[in-house]
């Protein structure tokens, strides 16, 4: 072998033997595992909306979705409707009336009360929010407000298939039922006191 050949040889080797000894002197550290964001925003109410009265960032923040969702709704805007949004299923939803209140309410206590998570504030009117524990596709969160709106009771339920993590439900929904009654105010020209 030619003295420019050991040369190489030895070059290469000394190289192989320095990459192998500072691979083994200095360790990386481990890369930190990003944690998933909380949004601790308050529900507020802001523009743009869905259903009319549900502000889309309220919706995004109570629930932490991000899909797309679309948007269905019917019924006569003077008198009831009904609204969902969806991905797949149903992922939020929300019917009023300016009938049957105290029934509506009834129902809603009969079917969801022994799953309250809470009772409303006086102030928002008399209503209920609960947590069935069905599956998502079920909208296991539920809520619903009897109030009044100059000489109406209308009423409103919500329910949807998840929250947030680390978000508090109870606190989310009475906002979004605070901001859902001002905005039907604001739409049916009347002043939303309890019931």
């Amino acid at each position: 072998m030619s003295k420019r050949g050991k040369v190489c040889i030895k070059v290469t080797l000394g190289t192989l033997l320095a990459l192998a000894l500072s691979s083994g002197c200095t360790q990386e550290s481990p890369r930190p595992v990003p944690k998933p964001t909380v949004d601790t925003r308050a529900v507020t109410n802001v523009g743009p909306y869905w259903c009319d009265i549900i502000p889309q960032q309220a919706v995004r923040i109570v629930t932490g979705l991000t899909i797309p969702l679309s948007e269905d709704k019917w019924g006569v805007p003077t008198t009831h409707g009904q609204c969902l949004l969806r991905n797949e299923y149903p992922r939020f939803s929300i019917n009023w009336s300016v009938r049957g209140g105290t029934e509506a309410l009834d129902l809603a206590q009969e079917n969801f009360g022994r799953r309250r998570l809470a009772s409303l504030p006086t102030d928002l009117g008399k209503g209920l929010i609960a947590h069935t524990e069905g599956e998502p596709r079920t909208g296991p969160y539920v809520a619903f407000m009897l109030f009044r709106c100059g000489d109406k009771r209308p009423w409103m339920g919500i329910d949807f298939s998840e929250v947030a993590k680390n978000r508090n439900v109870v606190t989310d929904l009475i906002a979004l039922l605070r901001v859902a009654r001002d905005r039907y105010g604001e739409i049916h020209e009347c002043t939303p006191k309890a019931a």
